[in-house]
C-alpha cells in the first residue's frame, strides 16, 4: 500500500515528551498508510535511545529516525527529503495528536494545497497564566475561522501537499526562528491555497510560570521582527507596532469578557507584561541588529 502521509517530527532533547506524541500518532483512526519521520537535531539527552527502545519493544515499522544538523528550517527540509508520502504533516515533539487528527487534516486536500489544524491547551486550568494563554488560542481559532486567505501560519499542526515541496518551495535554512512564518508567507505569495480545520486538533502544554510566559513572548516578538525585516510587503512598520497592543486590544478584551476565566487584575497584569516584553524587544538595538544579520531577502 502506498504511503499517503509522512509525519515529520523535529526533536531536540525530548526524552520526557516524545513517547506521549508517538503513542498518539500510532493510535490514529486513520485507515490509510502513513509513516513517522523523527528528525533529531543532535539531542544530548536520551531522546534517540527512548525512541528506538519504544520502536523495538512495540515492533513498529513505520517510524524512521534520522539526524539533521542545523536550524529548524534545515531539520524540516531534511525530513521532507526523506518522506515518501503524497502529503507531509508537521507536528512538534511536545504535542499530542487527537485520534482523528489525520482524518481531519486530510479533508479537503483535493481542493487545497494545505490544511492547518487547531492548537489546543493541554493544561488550560493549571493557573491564571495558562488560562490567559488559553484565551489566545481561542482568539486565534476565532480569527482563522474568518479567514479566506491565510498568510501566516505555523508548523505545529500542518499538512502540505508534497507537490509544493517538489516545485521548490522549502524552508529557509538560515532563519534562526520563525522559519514557519517565513515559509507560510512565501506559500501565500505563490498562490497556494490553505484552509483551517478546527477539528484537526493537537494539544500543547502552554506556559504556566512567569519565566515561561516571558520567554514565549520574547520569542514571538523576535519572530515578528524577523518576518518584518524580510517581508516588508506583508509586515509594515505600523503592523509590527500594532502587535505590541495585541493583548490589550479591543478584540482580545472581547474574548476575555466572553470567557472570563481569570480575574480582571490578572488579565491586566499579563496584558501589560506582554506589552512591555514586545516593546523592549522592538526597541532593543542589539536584538534588531542581531536579527537583521541572520536573515536573507526573499527569493
Amino acid at each position: 500500500m502506498e504511503i499517503l502521509v509522512s509525519i515529520i517530527v523535529p526533536t531536540f532533547n525530548e526524552e520526557n515528551q516524545i513517547i506521549f506524541l508517538l503513542k498518539s500518532l500510532l493510535t490514529q483512526k486513520f485507515s490509510q498508510k502513513y509513516e513517522i519521520i523523527i528528525v533529531d537535531n543532535e539531542s544530548t539527552d536520551n531522546t534517540i535511545k527512548v525512541i528506538k527502545e519504544f520502536k523495538n519493544k512495540n515492533k513498529i515499522m513505520n517510524i524512521k529516525v534520522i539526524t539533521s544538523i542545523g536550524k529548524l528550517g534545515k531539520v524540516r527540509n531534511d525530513g521532507i527529503l526523506k518522506s515518501s508520502g503524497r502529503f507531509v504533516a508537521f507536528i512538534d515533539a511536545d504535542e499530542i495528536a487527537d485520534p482523528n487528527w489525520l482524518i481531519e487534516l486530510m479533508k479537503k486536500t483535493n481542493e487545497y494545497d494545505g490544511v492547518l489544524g487547531s492548537i489546543n491547551s493541554m493544561n488550560p486550568n493549571k493557573n491564571f497564566i495558562s488560562k490567559f494563554f488559553d484565551l489566545t488560542l481561542i482568539d486565534r481559532k476565532k480569527f482563522l475561522n474568518k479567514q479566506t486567505k491565510i498568510k501566516i501560519f505555523g508548523t505545529g499542526n500542518l499538512l502540505i501537499n508534497q507537490k509544493v515541496f517538489k516545485k521548490g518551495l522549502i524552508f529557509d535554512e538560515n532563519f534562526p526562528t520563525a522559519e514557519d512564518g517565513d515559509f507560510s508567507y512565501r506559500f501565500y505569495k505563490k498562490d497556494y491555497k490553505i484552509i483551517f480545520n478546527e477539528k484537526a486538533k493537537i494539544f500543547h502544554k502552554v506556559p504556566e510560570t512567569i519565566k515561561q510566559f516571558y520567554f514565549f513572548n520574547k520569542k514571538m516578538a523576535i519572530s515578528n521582527l524577523l518576518i518584518f525585516l524580510k517581508h516588508r510587503d506583508y509586515f509594515s512598520f505600523l503592523k509590527l507596532i500594532m502587535t505590541i497592543f495585541y493583548f490589550i486590544s479591543p478584540n482580545f478584551i472581547k474574548v476575555y469578557k466572553k470567557n472570563n476565566n481569570i480575574s480582571l487584575i490578572q488579565f491586566i497584569f499579563l496584558g501589560l507584561f506582554s506589552f512591555f516584553i514586545y516593546l523592549c524587544c522592538y526597541l532593543n538595538p542589539n536584538i534588531s541588529i542581531r536579527v537583521k544579520k541572520k536573515i536573507s531577502r526573499p527569493k
